[in-house]
């Protein structure tokens, strides 16, 4: 039986359960929370975070895949002691998001592909934590310079350790193609990759342009937002792609990240649940009264997630 890495340790693949695929537990943009510690209330940050937490889990959700790299501010030691208190399986990250190092620019593919390798094999800092996905990112305007070179080195780092991929991409310039392609020219296995941030697109073609490349599609950013397709367009694509015989290679998430709570600053008022639970409360209950079957939702929620995350049929 395979097993799956996370903040907690190793688990049996069989234990992850319902699993949201794309997903955040803490967020501070910049590292402020590591440089400007003083600015916030990390007590009230943490007893945030584990509310939310556990709503989630005694909402029926089991484990989040946690995307957070070090330029989004990860915290691996916090994330350890929130997935203790709540009870969640959380799956945590190396990689590069966006903000891409400096020191990233000169350091070819290979010297890349180490550094995610040590998180994967060894531990993140010195936590002896392990990351279980390598994260990448690609926005408006496609494959940079410098993202392209964290894309091979994800890839050789896959290669070498057998961790799975889960992407950022800017949909609406359908930048997943030129992901792929580089994928493929470093002969990385594509049913260990997952494209994220799919759902922000509505174009069928080009989604099922990505799966006939062996892919998994991440159809996340639930519930949507200004600018973006809506939560009900984002279930018309899905549906659109289950119907097409996709199912199996789909998986959802929200891209929720709860905030820290700055020192002094009103804080906004808690109005219904956690974001966490939005496709269970809302989105996968009208696809059920669209007629999507729920083997099909467990299928994506359940079933999908585990294969991504084990390498595993």
């Amino acid at each position: 039986m395979a097993t799956v890495q996370t903040v907690l340790g190793p688990v049996q693949d069989s234990e992850l359960g319902f699993t949201l695929s794309h997903e955040h537990v803490l967020i501070s943009m910049g590292e402020d929370a590591r440089h400007y510690p003083w600015r916030f209330d990390w007590a009230a940050t943490r007893a945030n975070v584990v509310r939310e937490l556990k709503e989630a889990k005694a909402g029926g959700v089991d484990c989040l895949i946690d995307l957070t790299t070090p330029d989004l501010g990860r915290d691996v030691r916090f994330v350890r002691d929130v997935a203790a208190e709540s009870g969640m399986h959380i799956v945590v990250a190396t990689g590069i998001w966006r903000d891409i190092p400096r020191s990233f620019w000169t350091r070819d593919p290979d010297e890349i592909a180490d550094i995610f390798v040590h998180e994967i094999e060894v531990g993140i800092e010195d936590t002896g934590i392990r990351a279980g996905v390598i994260k990448v990112a690609n926005d408006v305007g496609g494959v940079t310079p410098e993202g392209e070179l964290i894309l091979r080195g994800a890839a050789r780092a896959l290669k070498r350790t057998g961790c799975p991929i889960s992407t950022h991409h800017w949909a609406p310039e359908q930048v997943g193609r030129r992901q792929v392609e580089i994928f493929r020219e470093e002969g990385a296995p594509m049913d260990r990759i997952a494209i994220g941030h799919s759902a922000d697109t509505t174009d069928i073609a080009y989604l099922e342009e990505l799966l006939q490349q062996g892919v998994y599609l991440s159809m996340d950013r639930y519930p949507g937002g200004p600018g973006r397709p809506d939560w009900q367009q984002r279930n018309a694509t899905v549906k659109a792609l289950i119907d097409r015989g996709w199912a199996h290679r789909l998986m959802l998430g929200h891209d929720y990240a709860p905030m820290p709570v700055v020192k002094g600053a009103e804080q906004p008022a808690q109005a219904g649940s956690t974001r966490y639970l939005f496709l269970s409360t809302v989105a996968l209950p009208a696809l059920r009264e669209q007629g999507v079957p729920g083997d099909t939702i467990d299928l994506m929620m359940r079933e999908v997630p585990r294969r991504f995350l084990a390498g595993v049929s």
